[in-house]
C-alpha cells in the first residue's frame, strides 16, 4: 500500500484503485518479425501505385515530347564590286564603285544598335581591309568612307596602280563575322586619254533630283543612274534640244528599284543641250557642256 502511494497511486477503501492496476499491468502489444514485413510491404505498394498514377497523369501537364523544329539559318551577306572590274584600266579622275549586295539592308548608322542582317557599308581606297571584329573599321593607312549605298565615287584620283575595297559592316561600324568584303586591283590613267567624268543621277517620284548637268566638252561621262521609283520604267537620254532633232546618247530602260551606269562622250562642241527620260518626257533638263 504504502508502495503504490509513495508511486503517486491512490487506494479506495485500502486496496489500489482498479484503474490504476489494470495500467500498470498492460504492457503495449510487441509486433512480430512478419507482421512488420507485412506492413511494410503494404506501404511499398501504395507508394508504388501512387507514382504510376502521377507519372501517366503529368499532374495535369502535357508530358508529351515536342520535336524541335528545323531552323534554317539566315543566309549570309555577299558583297562584290561589279565596277570598276579586276585589273581594269579607268581614267584619272573620278572613279566610281559600284557593288552588288545581298542578304543584307543598308541602314543610317544613326543611334543605331546592332542587329542581324542589317548595317552599311565602307569603302577604301588604297587601304587595308580591317579584320578586328572588337573594333570600328577604320584603316590605319589610305581612305575609307562610310555609306549606305551601292557605290561610291572617289575624286581627283591620281594615275598609278590603286586598290578599291568594300566592306560590310554593323551599325557600330565593326566588321561582319565572318569578313565580308570584296577588292580589286586597277590601273588609273595608263592610255585612256580624255576627261572622265561621273555624274550621279536619281530618279523618284516621276522627277530627276537635278535639272542641270555639267560635264568638260569631249569628256568621258559615266552617269550612275538609280531608279527609286519602285515597278516604274526610267532611263536617261541626251539629244541637241528639247527638239530632239539629233540623238547624242540614249540610255537602256531600268524599272526600278534598280541602278545602272550609262557611258558615252559627251559632243566636242560646248553648249546647252537637252535630257530626259524617255518614258517620261517631263522629266528633264539642261545637258550643258563646256
Amino acid at each position: 500500500m504504502e508502495d503504490f502511494r509513495r508511486q503517486g497511486f491512490s487506494s479506495v477503501g485500502g486496496q489500489p484503485c482498479k484503474r490504476y492496476i489494470m495500467l500498470a499491468s498492460i504492457s503495449p502489444p510487441r509486433m512480430t518479425r512478419l507482421e512488420r514485413l507485412l506492413i511494410l510491404t503494404l506501404v511499398i505498394g501504395c507508394v508504388t501505385l501512387f507514382s504510376g498514377a502521377v507519372a501517366q497523369d503529368g499532374y495535369g501537364y502535357d508530358t508529351t515530347a515536342t520535336p524541335t523544329a528545323n531552323v534554317t539559318p539566315a543566309a549570309e551577306a555577299n558583297v562584290t564590286i561589279t565596277s570598276p572590274e579586276e585589273g581594269a584600266t579607268v581614267a584619272a579622275g573620278n572613279v566610281t564603285v559600284t557593288v552588288n549586295l545581298t542578304n543584307f539592308t543598308l541602314v543610317e548608322p544613326i543611334n543605331q544598335s546592332n542587329a542581324p542582317g542589317e548595317g552599311h557599308l565602307h569603302y577604301y581606297l588604297d587601304a587595308p581591309v580591317p579584320t578586328n571584329a572588337s573594333a570600328p573599321a577604320i584603316p590605319e593607312t589610305g581612305g575609307y568612307v562610310i555609306s549606305t549605298n551601292t557605290s561610291y565615287t572617289w575624286e581627283n584620283v591620281t594615275p598609278g596602280e590603286h586598290n578599291f575595297s568594300v566592306q560590310v559592316v554593323n551599325n557600330d561600324h565593326t566588321p561582319i563575322i565572318p569578313l565580308v568584303y570584296d577588292t580589286v586591283n586597277v590601273t588609273v590613267g595608263g592610255n585612256v586619254t580624255g576627261n572622265a567624268t561621273v555624274v550621279n543621277l536619281t530618279a523618284e517620284n516621276i522627277a530627276f533630283d537635278t535639272d542641270t548637268i555639267t560635264v568638260p566638252a569631249g569628256a568621258n561621262v559615266t552617269v550612275h543612274f538609280v531608279n527609286k521609283d519602285d515597278g516604274i520604267p526610267h532611263n536617261f537620254a541626251v539629244y541637241d534640244s528639247s527638239l530632239r532633232s539629233e540623238q547624242i546618247f540614249v540610255g537602256d530602260i531600268i524599272t526600278g528599284p534598280a541602278e545602272t551606269n550609262y557611258t558615252f562622250t559627251a559632243p566636242s562642241e560646248p553648249g546647252t543641250y537637252y535630257f530626259q527620260c524617255d518614258v517620261h518626257p517631263s522629266m528633264n533638263g539642261d545637258f550643258i557642256v563646256e
